[in-house]
């Protein structure tokens, strides 16, 4: 469609950066140039379905397209790793090296020496994204090692495996205009966009009457939807609900009947609140000097939550990032039942939204006969190179879509576990500091300079190839076709279709409008809202869940097998080095990142500059002020970063978000601020990371 002008192309496409937004953009194109990004007209924008207006991260991809750090031509290591000592190389040239070691890894050390390291990367394209392409690459040529885990939410997913059967925790968005009461539990809406139009709606139910409490150990920007602000100790939630869940039972306020027909084990945890084993009530009293939230407080808001109907615990994922992080999911989904909000409009316990629809389907690249050899921890899995742990030894690493140094804990050891590796390829659209320490580098298309399909919640996008890719970088697929014809697997990677055959191919697994989806750009479900677990409430014989005993188990054989207790019980962490490292850290995600994807663009990073929040109390007792360089380290490792000075953290804590680039100064010292320099390989029972469990000190820095 073109502006008025009629020089200027507008091409609709979603935004697919890794936050779960999706939100809809347009792209001006003129000459074959992005002249702005642009949001779509006369869109329907109704409660039910709400246009999708995007953030600063999605409208600045004309910049983050550009950015000096984009790769346009394959590169291969000339100094040091770790050193930006490259050379430009013809695409056949590493093409045909990369084929060769491949193939020579395969046949003297055996293909689990090969390893397979993916992530989001910078684009969440549900056709061809790295992960896809690569997934299907090797599984068509050999059982390589791959990883397991989950950086996001580990722990959060085991909880609701165990006591809910693993059932689907999101919510429909427009069921929030029902709430009476919307608790944020660590979740950040206005910055994170988890849901897409989380805020919006939470907005548009507070218009309505609903009242909105934050419970989060900063003041965050969601603190402006929020009618309470309640500042908490990091990994003391579990003590938080054990406290609620004492006044309810002292007062009468629990839904008895709920928690007798649809769980099971709830007398054991009843026991635990009430300290009738351990002669040690869970009162306001007892918690209080735990979560640093006065008795008062918690008292008056377990009477609101109590009382005011239907009530929604949004969960953001912080909280379960602890050395005991199951237990505080596991407290959530026990506190929710016990108030009788499961399964009605309004109510419940979700970390995400979701539209209002039904789920669309369509296809998806598929798997060959080669499964991937599971071998390393997502979180550890630097740990297990440098201790040999894992074998056969590593002989060579592709990593696809993946920033690796950065998103993963132990940044530091991330870095030297890569230096142990013979040859590294790193796949993707920027020289990020994981590109640093590869041996060869191939540049990957922005998803503006390819076509695929992106999901969102409820909603299917068409982006269409609105750019041509910058210098020579190519689509992750055509990277992998090339590598298929020269180890003798083209025609089983490609199945010898095209792109756009395979995107006509998933389209027509599905019964949608393909000519409304590709004109428009999107594609929408209406549907009606979807209660979390509304079937089972109605009618928990008839649908039961899928745990041992069809209903929600507050008790879980699973936990005891993990070492914890089979009820959510308060876990106290007890730090290491407390003296030493006074303060606990926390990595919260920022508004102008996704994950590290948005560090590239130096536009972004001057509207909001990376800065440690510090309390002013913590700060006047190490001679800090506003805005002086000072240096955040423990045993992992030390950053250089600003001070930012502010009553929004609690005193004890400081906040370092998550996603800015490593980058080690000739000391050692990260001058980048990259939050995973000061965070460990520390685990949670299940196998959660446990990065909020972390202690530092702070000093200035000596120049």
């Amino acid at each position: 469609m073109p502006d008025s002008d009629g020089t200027t192309k507008r091409i609709p496409f979603t935004c697919s950066l890794d936050c779960g937004g999706r939100c809809e953009l347009v792209a001006c194109v003129r000459d074959g140039e992005l002249v702005r990004i642009d949001t779509p007209p006369n869109r329907p924008d109704t409660l039910d379905m709400p246009r999708l207006v995007p953030c600063l991260r999605g409208r600045a991809q004309k910049r983050l397209r550009n950015a000096k750090e984009r790769l346009t031509s394959p590169l291969r290591r000339v100094g040091p790793k770790g050193s930006d000592q490259f050379e430009k190389i013809a695409w056949n040239e590493a093409l045909d090296e990369v084929a060769k070691r491949l193939t020579d890894v395969h046949d003297q050390h055996g293909p689990e020496a090969i390893l397979h390291l993916t992530g989001a990367g910078s684009f969440g394209g549900r056709g061809f994204s790295g992960g896809a392409c690569s997934d299907r690459f090797f599984s068509h040529w050999a059982s390589v090692t791959s990883s397991f885990g989950n950086m996001s939410y580990w722990c959060a997913q085991i909880a609701n495996q165990w006591m809910l059967g693993g059932t689907d925790d999101a919510i429909d968005l427009a069921a929030l205009l029902d709430s009476r009461l919307i608790v944020l539990w660590a979740m950040n809406p206005a910055e994170n966009r988890l849901g897409g139009n989380l805020a919006y709606f939470i907005a548009q139910a507070r218009d309505r009457g609903a009242r909105v409490a934050l419970i989060d150990p900063r003041y965050t920007d969601s603190a402006i939807l929020a009618d309470q602000w309640v500042p908490i100790r990091p990994g003391t939630d579990v003590a938080l609900i054990a406290a609620i869940a004492h006044v309810w039972e002292f007062e009468g306020l629990v839904d008895a009947d709920f928690m007798a027909s649809h769980t099971v084990g709830y007398e054991e945890y009843r026991r635990y609140v009430l300290g009738s084993d351990d002669e040690l009530p869970k009162t306001p009293e007892w918690a209080a000097p735990i979560t640093e939230i006065s008795a008062d407080t918690i008292r008056s808001f377990a009477r609101d939550y109590a009382s005011i109907k239907p009530a929604v615990i949004m969960g953001g994922w912080g909280p379960q990032r602890t050395r005991y992080g199951e237990q505080t999911e596991r407290a959530l989904i026990t506190l929710s039942c016990m108030s009788g909000n499961v399964g009605i409009r309004g109510g419940g316990l979700a970390h995400q939204g979701r539209h209002t629809s039904d789920r669309i389907g369509a296809g998806s690249l598929t798997s060959g006969p080669f499964a991937p050899v599971v071998k390393m921890h997502k979180v550890t899995w630097a740990q297990s190179i440098l201790d040999g742990s894992l074998q056969p030894a590593p002989q060579m690493a592709y990593i696809v879509a993946s920033n690796i140094i950065n998103r993963s804990a132990g940044t530091r050891a991330n870095a030297r576990a890569l230096e142990q590796i013979d040859f590294v390829i790193v796949q993707d659209q920027y020289f990020t500091p994981t590109a640093r320490y590869a041996d060869i580098v191939f540049p990957i298309c922005h998803d503006l300079e390819r076509p695929d399909l992106v999901s969102g919640r409820g909603d299917l996008h068409y982006n269409e190839q609105a750019l041509s890719p910058l210098g020579e970088a190519h689509t992750d697929n055509w990277v992998f076709t090339q590598l298929a014809e020269r180890l003798g697997i083209r025609e089983a990677y490609t199945g010898g279709k095209t792109e756009e055959e395979w995107l006509d191919k998933f389209l027509e697994s599905s019964d949608l409008d393909t000519q409304t989806l590709r004109s428009k750009g999107i594609l929408r479900t209406q549907g009606g809202v979807r209660p979390h677990l509304a079937e089972f409430r109605d009618n928990p014989v008839g649908h039961p869940l899928k745990t041992g005993s069809g209903r929600i188990q507050i008790t879980s054989p699973e936990a005891k097998e993990h070492g914890l207790p089979a009820i959510p019980a308060y876990i106290a962490n007890k730090p290491e080095k407390a003296d030493e490292y006074p303060l606990q850290l926390v990595t919260p995600h920022n508004k102008l990142r996704a994950n590290s994807s948005g560090h590239a663009n130096p536009w972004l990073q001057r509207l909001e500059p990376h800065r440690v929040w510090i309390n002013p109390q913590d700060a006047r007792t190490r001679g800090i002020d506003p805005n002086d360089l000072v240096e955040v380290f423990n045993s992992s490792g030390t950053i250089a970063i600003p001070a930012r000075v502010t009553e929004r953290i609690m005193p004890g804590l400081v906040a370092v978000s998550q996603g800015t680039w490593y980058r080690p100064g000739a000391d050692g010292v990260d001058m980048g601020g990259c939050a995973n320099s000061l965070t460990s390989h520390s685990l949670s029972p299940t196998g959660g990371m446990a990065i909020h469990s972390e202690r530092v000190q702070v000093r200035r820095r000596v120049s």
